[in-house]
């Protein structure tokens, strides 16, 4: 039955963000053939249009992502479509472990097809080789490549979304246990559990400063001179780390406070 509910709400969502995927592809696929074949003012400039055109889809993807998956935990859950939902014979964690899932799969394909539009529309032989030059000295000090480099950013900044979403609907759980104004308090509960998750990659990065002084003099010295780039390496590990453990803790916290609402 978790099947099912997974497929129902990815077509749901997919059906919305399937819009933004073509535009945004198709959009890529246009600045890149009128970059290629530019030889006039008037395809230049329409170029760039495309490109900014692009550039805004890209956005639209990732905010649209967020914001429809918020408002579809919503409305399915605590919205006219809850009272349906709560009485299908399956169990109450399903039911949440399905949004938790959904939001995963389409965050991370909302990333692949960014990944793709921006190649898509601005990666070239040259452009990798400048990207590649840039990043290497900076991947060599991290005793790694500029691939992986790049991998682990994504993977952060993939994380990072990731907890906002989860925090939201964590705020959305404890608004609607209110009585009154349950958006807002949704808001608020959402906005004070996503601050919560930065206040701990904080702390967890200054107490891995605390214990090691080779990470902890750079990062924490009141010198303007630029760290050796190296002690971001076990930062990003941590980072990672942390994120990964918070979503997993969101997951088991939510998922016990889902069980027991009140639908409008």
């Amino acid at each position: 039955m978790l099947g099912k509910l997974l497929k129902y709400d990815l077509k749901a969502n997919f059906k919305f963000l399937a819009i933004f995927y073509i535009l945004a592809l198709i959009f890529a696929a246009i600045t890149r053939i009128l970059f290629a074949v530019g030889d006039s003012l008037f395809l230049i400039i329409l170029a760039y249009v495309f490109n900014g055109a692009t550039i805004a889809m890209i956005a639209n993807i990732l905010i649209n992502n967020l914001m429809r998956l918020w408002v579809y935990f919503k409305s399915n859950l605590y919205g006219d479509e809850g009272y349906l939902m709560h009485t299908l014979p399956v169990p109450r964690r399903n039911l949440y472990l399905s949004k938790f899932l959904m939001g995963l799969i389409t965050l991370i394909t909302s990333t692949v097809i960014v990944i793709v539009v921006m190649a898509i529309a601005w990666l070239t032989p040259e452009s990798f080789e400048g990207l590649k030059n840039l990043l290497s000295p900076m991947a060599s000090m991290l005793d790694s490549t500029a691939v992986k480099l790049v991998l682990a950013m994504v993977v952060i900044v993939l994380l990072e979304i990731m907890a906002m979403l989860f925090s939201g609907y964590t705020g959305i759980i404890l608004g609607f246990k209110k009585l009154a104004n349950r958006v807002r308090w949704s808001v608020l509960f959402g906005l004070i559990c996503y601050v919560m998750t930065q206040v701990i990659i904080v702390v967890g990065i200054l107490i891995l400063a605390g214990v090691n002084p080779e990470i902890g003099e750079p990062l924490l010295s009141s010198e303007l001179a630029i760290p050796d780039i190296s002690v971001l390496k076990p930062v990003f590990i941590l980072s990672i780390l942390l994120y990964v453990i918070m979503i997993g803790v969101n997951y088991l916290i939510s998922e016990r406070l889902f069980r027991k609402i009140n639908l409008d």
